[in-house]
């Protein structure tokens, strides 16, 4: 699983292109031979910001990593949610709102927020999985895989991905920061398995 970092614009190059709806960003570090793909889908679904300064629309990221010369690479595969931020605590009454798992480390302004159990849709069949926010963000969380029990409910983020590769429609339930109702993300994923095999940098190995 890559860990996400900022990365300074020195050292990337970056390109974007658009396929299947699917919006594609490439980046690159020579330092460390380190070349990225993210795999953007946008939700079909938004919502409107708590404090009224418009709508939020969240983003679903794929993001493949090839580290390493040509033919010796090394490769991983994460999955981030852009949430626009999480309300802290138990997120709703309700069977399909996310549970807090962990209390913050450091910040008291992500107490309740660190860790959350988000509920999944795979073509309307749900399960719930486990996401952490990323270093240095309150709203961007990534995909950790495990599930409501201990034994047996581990989804990695590369079988996760070939799911998807199966389904036409993803949603993810949460409940944005500073509302009270329970929000829907919908994603578009039918066209996610042909644009993740155009990439080099992707793979399920």
């Amino acid at each position: 699983m890559p860990i996400f970092k900022s990365m300074g614009l020195g050292a990337l190059a970056l390109a974007a292109c658009f396929g299947q709806g699917i919006q594609v960003t490439q980046s690159s570090n020579a330092a460390d031979e380190t070349k990225w793909v993210d795999l953007n889908i946008p939700s079909i679904t938004s919502y409107l910001k708590a404090d009224g300064s418009g709508k939020f629309t969240p983003l679903f990221t794929v993001r493949c990593e090839a580290k390493g010369q040509p033919h010796k690479e090394e490769w991983s595969l994460g999955v981030l949610l852009d949430t626009g931020g999480v309300a802290p605590g138990v997120m709703s009454t309700r069977s399909q709102g996310a549970v807090t798992l962990t209390a913050p480390k450091e910040d008291p302004a992500l107490f309740g927020r660190e860790t959350v159990l988000l509920p999944l849709k795979f073509d309307r069949k749900e399960q719930k999985r486990t996401w952490e926010l990323i270093p240095k963000s309150t709203a961007i969380y990534q995909y950790m895989g495990a599930g409501e029990t201990v034994i047996g409910s581990i989804l990695s983020s590369n079988q996760l991905v070939e799911k998807l590769f199966s389904t036409n429609l993803f949603s993810v339930d949460f409940q944005p920061f500073g509302q009270s109702d329970v929000f829907e993300a919908k994603f578009v994923t039918g066209g996610l398995k042909k644009e993740f095999q155009q990439h080099h940098e992707c793979s399920l190995k």
